[in-house]
């Protein structure tokens, strides 16, 4: 049977493209391109095509783009786009064009050839440096009018970590957390959920969190744990409102006030929503039980994410648990498969730039959580030895906005002596990647009321008893 060229297939009569119905959520489409359409009622390729069907009898190619531009609320030049990136999504799944707008990009010579001939959009506009920040101080202000908060980091109770990240974990970044078994990855990422639900007026970014729960450990044990953490938040602010209480009526009483002139209640400090319950209510998990189910998971976001602005609980925080799990198992399941490697490095980098459009369109931070693996190191001479490094491999790495690295310190703090005032053990947090931090290292502690930082000095002191018995 002869091999259908690319030509033919973007001859196909409208008739054949019609039924040609294709969900665009199974497309490899941009959050933002998902939402633009999704909210006007496009779901599928058919919905478009129609759209542009009704129009193009009168013989106009361009009354399609119209039409759809219209009734997306949107210019000429991006429905434009949007058509175009849907066309690049089919022809890479081996599926024709909605229309024949496109342009074929082969070889050199001008000619094109089945297996190497790519479709290109045709309106490919750069945009300034200025333009790019403009519209992501509009894209912040659009997000924080939607919210009674401000705050631009989710911080971590961990205040030696929050000053090594500037402030806490940022919004609208893709940040990766790797480490060994135990070291603290996921005890992070729940006091990060947590921590997200934290009212405007207290320094948090009042949303609720989304979990790609992969491993079980969220669906479990995790949800006691989310529990004690939710409970200790609450007390925790609390008492802080409580203390700023008692402040403003000594200041009021030092500069001669009445000493029983703010009648407010502790409580009434603290909105009445922000419970244990809610906060746990704001906190959406979803167990995938294998690669397939992840992928279409994260990939179905953007409707859920849309709907849960629209209800004026924004999301704030996404956090995978972790997203190398399901890929190692079917690497290893497949080892021999060399096409399946290219196929998983491909995948990989494709959710890499989902992932960092997601964080961008919906103004959330998203908290990747790896494994490390064994890697041979050489030296100079030749000779070397094995070296734990994060998995997903160096494409994936570049990928990622911020990495961290969690580790243990090897060192048990007696009780009383932790901020928990409980026996733990020390664990660093290294910032290894950053375009707008300086790499370095804090300190933290998980205790029963979450992760608490250490101060500078008990490492320090650490470090010099560390020296004085080496010597």
């Amino acid at each position: 049977e002869e091999m259908t060229t690319v030509a033919e297939a973007i001859n196909i009569t409208q008739t054949q493209q019609k039924l040609l119905s294709i969900p665009l959520l199974s497309l490899p489409l941009r959050p933002s391109t998902l939402t633009a359409l999704l909210r006007r009622g496009f779901a599928t390729t058919g919905d478009i095509m129609i759209n542009n069907t009704n129009t193009m009898k009168t013989g106009n190619d361009d009354g399609g783009i119209e039409n759809l531009a219209e009734e997306l609320g949107c210019s000429v030049s991006q429905s434009a786009d949007y058509v175009h990136e849907i066309n690049d999504a089919l022809y890479s799944i081996g599926l024709p064009p909605l229309t024949a707008n496109t342009t074929i990009v082969g070889r050199t010579d001008g000619t094109t050839k089945n297996n190497n001939a790519t479709l290109r959009s045709t309106n490919n506009i750069p945009a300034t440096a200025a333009s790019l920040l403009r519209s992501k101080l509009n894209s912040h202000m659009q997000h924080n009018s939607n919210s009674s908060s401000t705050a631009r980091q989710i911080v971590s109770f961990s205040q030696p970590l929050d000053m090594l990240l500037g402030g806490g974990f940022a919004l609208s970044e893709l940040t990766e957390i790797a480490g060994l078994p135990g070291s603290g990855k996921t005890q992070l990422a729940m006091q990060l959920c947590v921590d997200a639900r934290l009212p405007g007026k207290y320094g948090g970014v009042e949303g609720c969190a989304v979990v790609i729960d992969a491993e079980g450990s969220w669906s479990g044990a995790g949800v006691d744990r989310l529990w004690s953490l939710a409970g200790a938040l609450v007390d925790h602010v609390k008492s802080s409102a409580l203390r700023k209480m008692e402040a403003n009526k000594a200041k009021e009483m030092a500069n001669g006030g009445g000493a029983n002139t703010d009648t407010t209640a502790p409580e009434e400090l603290v909105p009445t929503w922000f419970t244990p319950e809610s906060i746990l209510d704001g906190i959406h998990i979803f167990r995938v039980h294998d690669e397939s189910e992840q992928t279409c998971t994260l990939y179905n976001l953007p409707q859920f994410l849309q709907d849960q602005e629209e209800k004026g609980k924004p999301v704030k925080i996404l956090v995978i648990d972790s997203l190398a799990f399901h890929y190692r198992v079917a690497s290893s399941i497949n080892s021999s498969n060399k096409g399946n490697f290219l196929s998983t490095t491909t995948s990989l980098t494709r959710m890499a730039a989902f992932l960092q459009e997601l964080a961008s369109e919906f103004d959330l931070a998203v908290l990747a959580l790896n494994h490390l693996t064994n890697k041979l190191d050489k030296d100079s001479t030749g000779a070397g030895g094995m070296k734990l490094v994060p998995a997903l491999g160096e494409s994936w790495a570049h990928s990622v906005t911020s990495r961290l690295m969690v580790d243990f310190y090897h060192r048990h703090v007696p009780n009383g002596a932790s901020p928990g005032g409980v026996m733990g053990e020390v664990r660093t947090c290294s910032l290894i990647k950053s375009p707008h931090k300086p790499n370095g290292t804090a300190c933290f502690m998980i205790t029963d009321k979450g992760i608490r930082g250490m101060p500078p000095q008990f490492i320090q002191q650490a470090e010099e008893a560390k020296r004085a018995r080496l010597n």
